[in-house]
């Protein structure tokens, strides 16, 4: 009797283990939707819009230790944004890719890698020649020489993760609406 009694806890722990470890790592759609997709809304920015934007206001980054920003330099601010993008881009690589998610997923790694790649490349160099004073005409010439190198590219990788994620939604009756 002990034995049966051992093999049957023995075995419903490991029906509750499998059950815990599988919920945890198959997402549902709207969740996969929502973090290869919507996370996508970050970049929606990207190039000289976004550039000019952060030039123009006061450089911060977040202080863990005070819990709240604190000035930086430009280069450091970018460099804190470029961390959080990498940090989604994780969040990304994270979901188990399977036949049905993994156009939209792989989509979504293309976009996010490709833009914290030029911006590691783009953003980081102009963050720099804000710090360093240089002329606004200095400025403004990286700014479109960033744009003239990237914006074909961006605006591509964007409207084929929102083609995929479209598809998608309308294969999984997710209630969402894509705009590109």
């Amino acid at each position: 009797m002990k034995k049966i009694l051992n093999a049957t806890t023995l075995f419903l722990v490991l029906i509750a283990g499998s059950l815990v470890s599988t919920s945890c790592t198959n997402l549902s759609p709207e969740k996969t939707f929502e973090i290869a997709a919507l996370n996508s809304n970050l970049l929606s920015r990207f190039g000289s819009k976004e550039i000019n934007e952060k030039l123009q206001s006061e450089a911060q980054v977040y202080d863990e230790t005070q819990k709240k920003m604190i000035p930086s330099t430009y280069q450091d601010s970018f460099k804190y944004d470029i961390t959080n993008l990498e940090t989604r881009l994780k969040t990304i690589q994270d979901i188990p890719e399977d036949e049905d998610n993994k156009e939209l997923l792989q989509a979504s790694k293309d976009l996010f890698t490709y833009a914290i790649t030029k911006q590691k490349e783009g953003y980081l160099p102009i963050a720099k020649l804000k710090d360093e004073k240089a002329s606004p005409e200095q400025i403004e010439k990286a700014i479109a020489d960033f744009d003239a190198s990237t914006q074909k590219d961006i605006d591509a990788k964007f409207t084929k993760l929102m083609n995929v994620a479209q598809t998608y939604v309308d294969k999984h009756n997710i209630n969402a609406k894509i705009g590109m």
